[in-house]
């Protein structure tokens, strides 16, 4: 008898003390929270990924990103390159191409449509072969056919159309005038000049010929008239 109330005892004890332990086991807490109620740690301190507005498919090329946009005003140019007093760097920066406020962009053929003093928005990128900072006025030429010629594309992909980033608008956007005969139109004076000097200096010779014949003409008729008149 006392045996068996020993054990039930000992028993009592042991099942006493082991939920003791559970009940002081200490609280779980969330990392994420501290005692102001702030979300902190964890897997809030990651970086947020920022998504591109565009998402560039798998077997697409991704865009490529220009060196400097800018307003900027022209100040020079020759028959290739224009420079640009910068006014206000909207993406990018400037160096290591820029001196001062001034900075050279390469056009090529495309620098006849930019006019003098005009201010533009202008997209820059790097050329891999010329070391210089280049853009365009006219959009790109696509090769003949583009992706429908058998091993241009190796991709069945629908891939996005992007903005070309070296491009050179107007500052609401517009496209600069770059049509065959725009330089024409531009130098209006220049062209009316070309074409009215050589009227006026053909007329003005053909005015003094033809006083000049009349001028003979009356001195024959002259010399004639005098000599009638002293045979009578």
């Amino acid at each position: 008898m006392r045996r068996a109330l020993a054990i039930c005892v000992l028993a009592l004890g042991i099942l006493g003390a082991s939920a003791a332990r559970v009940g002081a086991a200490p609280p779980v807490t969330d990392p994420s929270t501290d005692e102001s109620g702030a979300v902190s740690g964890g897997a809030t301190d990651a970086t947020p990924v920022t998504l591109p507005l565009v998402p560039v498919p798998v077997g697409c090329e991704a865009p490529r990103m220009p060196h400097i946009v800018f307003v900027g005003q022209v100040v020079e140019r020759d028959y290739r390159t224009v420079r640009f007093e910068i006014e206000q760097i909207r993406n990018g920066q400037s160096s290591p191409f820029a001196s001062g406020n001034l900075i050279d962009i390469r056009y090529g053929l495309d620098a006849q449509y930019l006019s003098d003093g005009e201010r533009y928005l202008v997209g820059a990128v790097v050329d891999p072969d010329l070391g210089l900072l280049v853009s365009r006025v006219t959009e790109p030429i696509e090769d003949f056919g583009g992706d429908e010629v058998i091993g241009v594309s190796e991709t069945d992909v629908d891939c996005p159309v992007y903005d070309d980033p070296m491009r050179t608008l107007h500052l609401d956007g517009t496209p600069v005038e770059a049509g065959l005969l725009q330089p024409l139109f531009d130098a209006k004076l220049r062209v009316l000049g070309a074409l009215l000097v050589p009227i006026g200096v053909a007329l003005g010779v053909i005015f003094v010929l033809a006083m000049f014949r009349l001028s003979l003409a009356a001195l024959y008729h002259s010399i004639v008239e005098g000599g009638r008149r002293r045979l009578s």
